[in-house]
């Protein structure tokens, strides 16, 4: 088996598979085995989603929350790096509720919040990462899926939406 030095460089996603096996040297000189995968575990490697939700979902965002990453298994969870919005402007804007959340299902706080709905015009925009005020609140879970919602049910509204989420798995 090669060490990770004389693998040439990857030059396609496909090149190195999560089952390809490298040698690492540690610092005391020991040589162990490591896989893609395992290391990809190990630095917790980063992905990116996104959702579109039709203007009648947006509408039951609070009642209805939709799921954008599936829950990732027993001891693990999932933390928003960041994510961003879009809104695809058609004749109304929503009302009474501006903010959509990235919540992780079954958490009392939202990872990221965006006052967005409102919006009178195709645009798009950044969440603002969210922070736990209190010592009883709950935001990131094991084993949870990371949905979209809303604090409260938007009124009127005709637009689409499309919400983007750069995220890791992490080992809880």
């Amino acid at each position: 088996m090669a060490r990770f030095t004389q693998y040439p460089a990857a030059t396609s996603p496909t090149d190195y598979t999560d089952a390809t096996n490298f040698l690492i040297e540690t610092p005391d000189g020991d040589i162990k085995l490591a896989s893609l995968e395992g290391l990809s575990t190990f630095f917790c490697s980063a992905q990116c989603t996104s959702l579109t939700i039709a203007s009648a979902d947006v509408l039951q965002l609070n009642s209805t929350p939709l799921t954008i990453v599936d829950a990732p298994g027993a001891g693990f969870a999932i933390e928003v790096i960041s994510a961003s919005v879009k809104i695809d402007f058609n004749k109304t804007p929503y009302a009474t509720e501006a903010t959509i959340y990235i919540q992780t299902s079954g958490a009392n706080s939202p990872q990221a919040k965006c006052s967005f709905l409102d919006a009178t015009l195709t645009r798009s925009s950044r969440f603002e990462n969210s922070f736990v005020s209190s010592s009883t609140d709950t935001q990131i879970i094991s084993n949870a899926a990371l949905e979209v919602t809303c604090p409260s049910s938007p009124t009127a509204g005709d637009s689409d939406i499309e919400v983007f989420v750069y995220y890791r798995i992490i080992s809880v």
